[in-house]
């Protein structure tokens, strides 16, 4: 039986005093991602927040990168480092310098580091705007970095790519030891094949490798460093660096094969292993990801403090670039999809998320409003295919009832799908007043828009009887979607429906022979 459907036989007033079954789904959020452009808040769906416009460039060139430093937001546009202004609402220009393409950002102390992976890297230093070339080996061209117990870690390009190189020691009075990879202290770690990745948490440092993972994990007694090596199978290579996420202890990656998976450790108590996300079952999202494209070396991941939720922006199937996000949400260990959000990247400034723009030179601010940029949310709740008692025999679809809580000015359009074909388009209407009345079940909680607006958000019962929805099939999926400015939340779907049995002559739906 699926997850969140409870089937109860009870006797109802229909043609010829049949039984009829009664399926109450309560959105169970496990069975995901069946919702688009939507938040699961307190056990309830709600509408996600949008994204505001907060800086454009006068050039035609796309922002390729954003940093946070202290107080301040930096870019990389056209190869240049501009900042952004919040006051004036634009990008201002820090320096002539070319900084080539791909340019990769790193922050640490006053100093933000410029890789690209075609040269030795470089420092700007964000207190005098100084910008000086890194202390390491010469054809290093690093692109890959970390920051771990005070120092930085540099890895891949070229004939070095299976080199980590080590700065030496941060130190308050000499702030510039973290620049140089060659003088006393720093270290190089030579591992057996090309790195692909890194992440490090509070405890240890994350090294992927073409077949392995390399950890090192810092001894807080005794002060020594551990290299600890754990074969990993080719299909768990991450899709490109970027899609590697560190989620507060825990550490999250997107694969080439098109999987999210995740390291498993607790320090010093177990070893580290891979573990499965998107194809477990009972929890699997299989579906959405075949319409993904088998090439997301554009895509990029991030984790999202504030909600506990991590973001992969995706490419899907004939697309140009990526313009789905998967949202994974700790928590409650739930999927959701969210759409016209056209990023390359997001980064973390004070308490906001910054992303920017795919096609053009502006920077968002985003999980801000309740419009992406101007135009309403979309949104859309899809039920799992539900085929109600046995799965293999066909029904009679009689009556779906839908209950929630919304805006007195939300509309909200409904589509009924019997064996994948819309039999039934509806919608339950906008009322210029408050709902009044209360709904037979019970929300799963109060919703959060209750004190928000002039009408507050009340409960609704719609209901589609036999006289709309006269349909035979095996299984049935309710489509929920609208455009709306406001809050609401979905509570409960009620189905009625009559068993045909294989050898059950009432079955006039079938044609004759």
């Amino acid at each position: 039986m699926i997850e969140g459907i409870k089937i109860q036989g009870i006797k109802a007033p229909f043609a010829r005093g049949v039984v009829m079954d009664r399926g109450i789904h309560y959105l169970p959020h496990s069975l995901t991602p069946q919702a688009r452009n939507i938040r699961l808040r307190n056990g309830t769906t709600v509408r996600r927040n949008g994204y505001v416009k907060i800086a454009k460039g006068e050039s035609d060139q796309p922002i390729d990168n954003l940093i946070s430093t202290w107080d301040k937001l930096y870019a990389i546009s056209g190869q240049q480092l501009y900042e952004v202004d919040f006051q004036k609402v634009n990008l201002i220009k820090k320096s002539n310098t070319k900084f080539g393409k791909n340019v990769n950002l790193l922050r640490y102390g006053s100093f933000i580091i410029l890789l690209n992976g075609e040269n030795s890297g470089c420092s700007y230093n964000i207190t005098n705007g100084e910008i000086k070339n890194l202390a390491i080996d010469e054809w290093a061209n690093p692109r890959l970095w970390e920051v771990f117990e005070q120092n930085i870690y540099l890895a891949w390009s070229g004939d070095k790519s299976n080199i980590l190189y080590k700065s030496r020691a941060w130190r308050k009075n000499e702030p510039e030891n973290i620049l140089d990879f060659k003088g006393n202290g720093s270290e190089e770690l030579s591992f057996r094949s090309k790195i692909t990745g890194m992440v490090g948490t509070r405890e240890q440092l994350f090294i992927r490798t073409e077949d392995t993972i390399e950890i090192i994990q810092q001894s807080e007694i005794w002060g020594i460093r551990n290299l600890i090596s754990v074969p990993i199978a080719g299909m768990n290579e991450p899709a490109n660096p970027k899609m590697v996420v560190k989620a507060d202890d825990r550490v999250f990656f997107w694969t080439k094969e098109n999987m999210m998976k995740s390291l498993n450790y607790v320090q010093w108590v177990s070893e580290t292993s891979v573990g499965d996300v998107s194809h477990r079952e009972g929890l699997s999202i299989k579906d959405f990801i075949e319409a993904l494209d088998e090439d997301q070396s554009t895509s990029f991941g991030y984790y999202n403090r504030k909600n506990k939720t991590v973001h992969w922006h995706l490419k899907p199937k004939w697309e140009p670039y990526t313009t789905v996000v998967l949202v994974y949400d700790l928590d409650k260990d739930t999927f959701l999809v969210d759409t016209n959000k056209y990023f390359t990247c997001v980064v973390n400034h004070k308490i906001w998320y910054y992303a920017w723009s795919a096609n053009e030179q502006v920077v968002y601010q985003d999980e801000r409003g309740n419009a992406d940029d101007g135009q309403a949310i979309q949104w859309e709740r899809r039920t799992p295919k539900l085929s109600l008692g046995s799965p293999t025999t066909r029904k009679e679809w009689r009556q779906v009832s839908i209950y929630g809580e919304k805006q007195w000015d939300v509309e909200i359009f409904v589509d009924v799908v019997v064996e994948g074909k819309i039999v039934c388009v509806s919608k339950i209407e906008a009322k210029k007043q408050q709902i009044s009345g209360f709904t037979s079940m019970p929300t799963a909680t109060v919703p959060l828009a209750r004190e928000s607006w002039e009408w507050g958000i009340s409960p609704f019962e719609f209901t589609i009887t036999r006289g709309n929805l006269r349909a035979r099939g095996k299984d049935i999926q309710v489509v929920l979607k609208g455009a709306s400015w406001w809050d609401f939340c979905l509570t409960g779907l009620e189905i009625g429906y009559k068993e045909l049995y294989e050898w059950d002559k009432t079955d006039r739906a079938r044609p004759r022979q």
